[in-house]
């Protein structure tokens, strides 16, 4: 149940951890892309998968935490000029983009546990495998992990487009709501 009654714009905590999932995100994207050519006697050979891990399992982290915040804050009110078929694309947006974390995380999660090796966080604490020697499973895994971290590096990219048109051509309050930014005249 929300804490207060609906309001015009994100509350601080939702910016922050928006922000900070969606540049997580395109590190993690760009790094698994480029690492992924590496070779054995490359000096980030070993030293880029462990920090794609690290702020992997972190970036989880948030997005979950992001989830528990969004079940407790007032959702602020859809923007008056917003047409019902562009909220229904936005919600259906945001949902597809959920799903495909979790199918990123899941498939993450198990390549690297794959031959039965836990998951190393930055050396803090280790996540255990649930398998066993699955090795056989990884091509099939591998391919899934990289094609929902497309899927979401596409969505988002229309996600900030659509932000992006309201911000300039319809000048309607949209972006500024996760921006933090406010006038008296743009809500």
């Amino acid at each position: 149940m929300p804490t207060h009654n609906a309001v015009h714009r994100y509350d601080l905590l939702s910016v922050l951890l928006h922000w900070t999932i969606a540049l997580f995100t395109v590190a993690l994207f760009a790094s698994g892309l480029w690492m992924v050519d590496l070779g054995y006697y490359d000096d980030w050979y070993y030293l880029a998968p462990w920090w794609h891990k690290g702020i992997g399992v972190i970036t989880a982290g948030l997005i979950l935490l992001r989830w528990l915040w969004m079940i407790r804050r007032a959702t602020p009110a859809p923007v008056s000029t917003l047409p019902s078929w562009q909220h229904f694309l936005a919600g259906l947006v945001h949902m597809l983009l959920n799903l495909a974390v979790i199918v990123l995380f899941i498939s993450g999660y198990l390549i690297v546990t794959a031959k039965g090796d836990g998951l190393s966080v930055f050396d803090w604490f280790t996540i255990p495998a649930l398998t066993q020697d699955q090795a056989g499973w990884s091509e099939l895994v591998s391919s899934l992990h990289l094609w929902a971290g497309w899927f979401i590096i596409g969505l988002a990219s229309l996600h900030a487009l659509a932000a992006l048109k309201h911000h300039f051509i319809d000048e309607d309050a949209t972006l500024k709501r996760m921006l933090f930014i406010q006038s008296g005249d743009d809500l």
